[in-house]
């Protein structure tokens, strides 16, 4: 394999990793959250739900950004072998 094809396998690579999982999981819980609150309406329940969820959402916008550098550092390694 040349060092060409190497870098069009490392692109191909990049665009596999997941970052969609998390975007969608953070809409689930998003919508779950507008949920839970139109059910339980302002009670200690629901904010402690609404909490939660807020923990939630963090830990996936901390992965999403993860899951992105991923993305990053392979599209920089196959900028590495392009450049030789």
């Amino acid at each position: 394999m040349t060092i060409q094809e190497q870098a069009q396998q490392l692109e191909l690579l990049a665009d596999q990793v997941p970052t969609g999982i998390a975007l969608a999981t953070k809409g689930e819980l998003e919508d779950l959250q507008a949920q839970v609150l139109g059910l339980l309406g302002e009670t200690g329940s629901a904010t402690a739900i609404q909490g939660a969820v807020q923990l939630a959402l963090r830990q996936i916008d901390e992965v999403a950004a993860s899951l992105e550098n991923v993305r990053i550092q392979i599209r920089e390694a196959a900028q590495h072998h392009l450049r030789g």
